[in-house]
């Protein structure tokens, strides 16, 4: 076999790959979820094969994406993709918040939300809003099950804090000093 198709041509044994990965930081991740919204194949063109992204829209539109050949970018297209679509399959069922410190601010952007929120499946994100004076955006961060193997909360921070850079302004010892986090998070 080909470094671009080391699997062959049946795309059944890279959806499961990019599921695996996936799985690290979305254990809930189901090949259902993925296909309710993309459809992958292996498709020749011309007188090569493609990896090739079948889309659904909401208005029943449909997109067909020729992907090319590179078998590690499609991989990471199919985790990147996905990802989105794994998060909104697992539903807030408890959200913790707490009062800022006035001015957080990193590279210009000063922190209006952040908050640690619990999922249906078990898993916990941490939700971030930053804004300057002319914009803002959100982001949330899925925090991988296994940092939650950390004999300590001290040691889940130092984690934690690797994953959130910089924590957008906050630093480990403002979130030790929240009360109720520890505890929240099941330490």
């Amino acid at each position: 076999m080909s470094n671009n198709f080391p699997y062959g041509h049946n795309i059944d044994k890279y959806i499961e790959e990019a599921i695996d990965k996936l799985k690290y930081t979305y254990p809930w991740t189901t090949r259902e979820m993925i296909e309710k919204h993309l459809k992958y194949t292996i498709e020749k063109v011309g007188n090569r094969y493609h990896y090739i992204e079948y889309s659904k829209y909401a208005n029943g539109e449909e997109r067909r994406e020729d992907l090319g050949n590179d078998y590690n970018k499609f991989i990471s297209h199919v985790i990147d993709y996905s990802s989105f679509y794994i998060e909104n399959e697992n539903d807030v069922i408890e959200t913790f918040k707490f009062d800022l410190p006035g001015g957080v601010e990193s590279h210009g952007w000063y922190l209006e939300q952040y908050y640690f929120r619990k999922h249906e499946y078990g898993t916990y994100s941490a939700y971030v809003q930053a804004g300057n004076r002319s914009t803002g955006g959100s982001r949330s961060f899925f925090i991988p099950p296994s940092y939650f193997a950390s004999k300590t909360y001290d040691e889940f921070l130092d984690k934690y804090c690797e994953l959130v850079p910089a924590n957008f302004g906050l630093t480990k010892q403002d979130l030790l000093k929240v009360k109720g986090l520890k505890e929240f998070l099941g330490y």
